[in-house]
């Protein structure tokens, strides 16, 4: 009996050793890091994949993405702060212009009309530089002479779309709708300003008393506004100029 039990403590003793070994030959096997040739391998691993192709196309859609590097042209210059106006003895028109565009900037309107005028007596056919001069002098209450220069900055550009819009919108409040209307009509000749310009032409003539001529403009508006591709048709607008096409034909 004696011997039984040694022989079984020995084999017991045994197969402990042989589990100890054969656990610790397996586990290398299972906790060993890759080489950085395995690592590679197992990276490119899903090109082979099925959705290898996708990672491929990711890529080249990536190269093809826009960057600073590759299209800089593409990218606008953030300036954080104002750049230094070094213009100190303006003596051309341009210069005269750009030394009035600072001082609007600095809201320094006196100073700004007197380049304005400047830049004008040198090239007194510039447009732009009449309009903002008629917009310094209806900010400092002059609004005949902001007048004049919208009408001359109409003669010079005729497609300079907003010296009419202001140029009317001045005559309005004045109470002169008859020439409120003479400026508006002007943008009907230019397709992107038709539909605003019936609208309003359409308001007028009604508060001239003028039905037909009302209807025609509101008409002509709301024709042109169920066409454009834009969402005029569920403007406030739109329903606004609709009453008051129901009311014309009362």
């Amino acid at each position: 009996m004696r011997f039984g039990r040694s022989s079984s403590g020995y084999v017991a003793s045994v197969l402990i050793l042989l589990l100890i070994g054969c656990s610790s030959r397996s586990a290398p096997k299972e906790s060993h890091s890759l080489s950085s040739s395995a690592q590679q391998g197992k990276a490119a691993a899903p090109a082979s994949s099925p959705n290898g192709d996708a990672v491929l196309k990711a890529a080249e859609d990536n190269d093809q993405r826009i960057s600073y590097a590759k299209n800089p042209e593409r990218f606008v210059k953030v300036e954080t702060t104002e750049p230094v106006f070094n213009i100190t003895n303006p003596k051309t028109a341009q210069e005269h212009f750009n030394v009035a565009v600072n001082q609007d900037h600095h809201h320094q309107i006196d100073r700004a009309t007197e380049e304005y005028r400047k830049a004008l007596e040198l090239k007194p056919d510039w447009a732009l530089a009449h309009f903002r001069l008629a917009r310094d002098y209806q900010k400092l209450g002059r609004t005949d002479d902001a007048i004049q220069h919208w009408e001359l900055a109409t003669r010079y550009d005729p497609q300079l779309y907003s010296a009419y819009d202001l140029l009317a919108g001045t005559y309005e409040r004045q109470g002169n709708l008859p020439k409120a209307i003479a400026a508006y009509s002007a943008l009907l000749k230019y397709r992107p300003a038709q539909m605003p310009a019936h609208y309003q032409l359409g308001l007028w003539y009604a508060q001239l008393g003028d039905r037909p001529k009302a209807r025609q403009h509101l008409e002509a508006y709301r024709e042109l506004a169920l066409k454009s591709k834009s969402q005029e048709h569920q403007s406030d607008r739109f329903r606004k100029a609709s009453k008051e096409l129901e009311k014309l034909k009362q």
